[in-house]
């Protein structure tokens, strides 16, 4: 590639080849700072932020409970701090290798967490007394501050969008034909969905914490198990792209069978527990000795916005999951078209392949 050769790009930078892509380091052939534009920057910097203080007050909400794994308030802090952490991975990798599909799913995603945020907010606000309610200031500066940062992410996100179509970063690695840049959108699109996947997995594995199906025995055991054996999973899909290996193809979807087992065991449990659940009676009336004295007593209400959440997870799970799957065949297609050398081509890349 000619390194005397300039292209103008928006925002007015004039970067030559050399200066537009970086090839060497641990994140492999990326774009360059310089490459990066200003409201690329504003993106990734409101993301943040907003990724910080929602977690700062999310973290002060669940210091403020006990951290008890029997308060259903302690699920939707979980939630939030879990998405938090990929969403900043989303937006990172997104801006970093320009993959609209990233952008997409960090859209997705902050969409996603506004929405539990939101449910949490006034279920907690309807379900509990002034005077019973705890730190109501923090949930309503949680909410007022999610909802500010969307605002901001719709204008900036389909700017950003926009942008990529022209697919600048492709170009520059596997030239302007459609067909040879199709390996790249492929790999990015399998690696995005495998974390779409593995957030959602992780959600609904932290969401067996509160007991909701009954079995706690078989719970614990697929909390201890589930959140590791997701992460194997993720590895060995990257893993089995990266490195163009068949033996890791074949792990790939043996792990992938546990997940779909799990995903059908929390479904039908879900489904069971909140139907037992809707058949109590809402209230319950009880007579003492003389007419005039009566109590009425509700049934715990606590489990019912965790079936809500579980059934978004486990919904949105399965179809990532499956498009996962999908899409890491469709990679084994791609072997051997010049990704590893092209784009990965990272230290660690090099040191595996030297050894394996």
């Amino acid at each position: 590639m000619d390194s005397g050769r300039t292209t103008v790009y928006s925002g007015g930078l004039k970067l030559s080849a050399d200066q537009a892509i970086e090839r060497s380091g641990y994140l492999g052939t990326h774009r360059s700072l310089a490459n990066i534009r200003w409201y690329e920057y504003m993106f990734f910097t409101l993301g943040t932020l907003a990724a910080l203080i929602t977690d700062g007050l999310t973290i002060a909400r669940l210091v403020k409970i006990g951290g008890s794994l029997s308060n259903p308030e302690f699920a939707y802090g979980i939630l939030i701090l879990v998405h938090s952490v990929f969403l900043l991975l989303f937006l990172f990798t997104g801006l970093l290798y320009q993959r609209i599909t990233d952008i997409i799913a960090f859209f997705v995603s902050a969409v996603l967490l506004t929405i539990y945020v939101v449910v949490h907010y006034f279920y907690r606000k309807g379900q509990t007394s002034q005077a019973q309610d705890t730190q109501p200031e923090i949930r309503l500066a949680r909410l007022i501050i999610t909802i500010v940062f969307n605002i901001c992410f719709i204008p900036l996100s389909i700017v950003v969008i926009k942008d990529y179509k022209r697919d600048e970063f492709s170009q520059r690695l596997f030239g302007a034909f459609t067909e040879q840049r199709r390996p790249l959108r492929i790999y990015s699109t399998f690696d995005c969905v495998m974390r779409l996947s593995t957030m959602l997995s992780i959600s609904s594995l932290l969401l067996n914490l509160y007991n909701y199906t009954g079995y706690q025995v078989a719970d614990t055991i697929f909390l201890s198990i589930g959140i590791p054996v997701v992460f194997i999973w993720l590895g060995v899909g990257i893993g089995m792209a990266r490195l163009e290996s068949f033996i890791l193809m074949c792990i790939f979807y043996f792990l992938s069978l546990f997940q779909l087992g799990f995903l059908g065991y929390c479904l039908s449990t879900t489904i069971i527990r909140s139907i037992d659940v809707s058949k109590q009676t809402p209230t319950t009336t009880i007579a003492t000795s003389t007419l005039s004295s009566t109590t009425t007593v509700k049934p715990p209400a606590d489990l019912l916005p965790i079936f809500g959440v579980l059934y978004v997870c486990i919904s949105a799970n399965l179809l990532a999951h499956i498009t996962s799957i999908i899409f890491g065949f469709w990679c084994t297609r791609q072997f051997g078209k010049g990704l590893q050398d092209k784009l990965f081509n990272s230290k660690i890349d090099k040191w595996i392949r030297e050894r394996f």
